[in-house]
């Protein structure tokens, strides 16, 4: 049965961290603080995880299974034909940079957060948002 309060949660989360990562992707880098790179830490992490979360709800939804992983969860869509062999790799980096933020936050490298926010590495997670919403209402 489908959670539409959850849904509409993850995507508030969703469409709140995209504006704010958005806005920093327009940014000069030059002129970041301290401070922009602690919100631009946390507004990944806020949309990495609102992500898996989708992704862990869209697998149970549209094929009755319970994953605790968000890899598990990213493997089943794989093996189902939901992604591509390279959008499943592009996601286990990000991740990846997920747990790198929530767990060794005494590593982050600046110069990363630079090239993941200006090259928008993070925009597959909107598509693949969207796409999945769509194939819910159709269930």
């Amino acid at each position: 049965m489908r959670d539409i309060a959850y849904e509409q949660a993850l995507l508030r989360h969703q469409r709140r961290m995209l504006r704010i990562l958005d806005e920093y992707s327009r940014e000069n880098t030059d002129t970041w603080t301290e401070r922009d790179f602690l919100a631009i830490q946390r507004a990944l992490q806020v949309y990495i995880e609102s992500f898996i979360g989708m992704a862990r709800y869209f697998v149970q939804q549209k094929y009755s299974l319970s994953v605790s992983q968000s890899r598990e969860a990213l493997d089943e869509l794989k093996s189902r034909g939901d992604l591509t062999v390279q959008q499943h790799e592009e996601l286990l980096k990000i991740v990846g940079l997920r747990n790198v933020l929530a767990h060794d936050y005494l590593e982050i490298n600046d110069s990363i957060m630079q090239a993941v926010v200006i090259k928008k590495h993070y925009a597959i997670m909107d598509t693949l948002f969207s796409e999945w919403r769509q194939a819910l209402d159709l269930l």
